[in-house]
């Protein structure tokens, strides 16, 4: 992490000063894009075909998320590929083009087709899990 102390930009490499910062950038990220596009949270959830409970856990800056829920999140939120990445990435995870599951999601993000259920089926049928 960088801050300021004396009017000088210091740099703490701590991993415990790094982890913190991620977190914070992960919470400020998941309820950011939700205040900036304007949802309501229960579309989100509802779009992202995940529970009330688990929804409000994302809000709790100790809970770090799984990657199928962050997907599913950004899938409800019509995320672009580019925002997708940058949300992943600040949770720790990646899409990568040597899983068949995150191949079929690009694609649809890719396409604009935002319906977590044809993903499902979609993924269903290549036998991959689904979100």
């Amino acid at each position: 992490g960088v801050h300021h102390e004396n009017g000088k930009l210091v740099m703490d490499a701590r991993r415990e000063t790094i982890r913190n910062a991620i977190d914070g950038s992960l919470k400020r990220l998941r309820t950011d894009y939700i205040d900036l596009y304007q949802y309501y949270d229960v579309d989100v959830y509802k779009n992202a075909n995940i529970d009330r409970k688990l929804f409000s856990k994302l809000k709790n800056k100790d809970y770090h998320p799984s990657k199928k829920t962050v997907l599913a999140l950004c899938i409800s939120l019509k995320l672009s590929l580019d925002e997708t990445i940058d949300l992943l990435d600040s949770a720790g995870y990646s899409l990568s083009l040597s899983q068949m599951q995150d191949v079929i999601i690009r694609y649809f993000i890719e396409n604009k087709q935002y319906n977590i259920y044809t993903i499902n089926e979609t993924l269903f049928s290549f036998n991959v899990p689904t979100l």
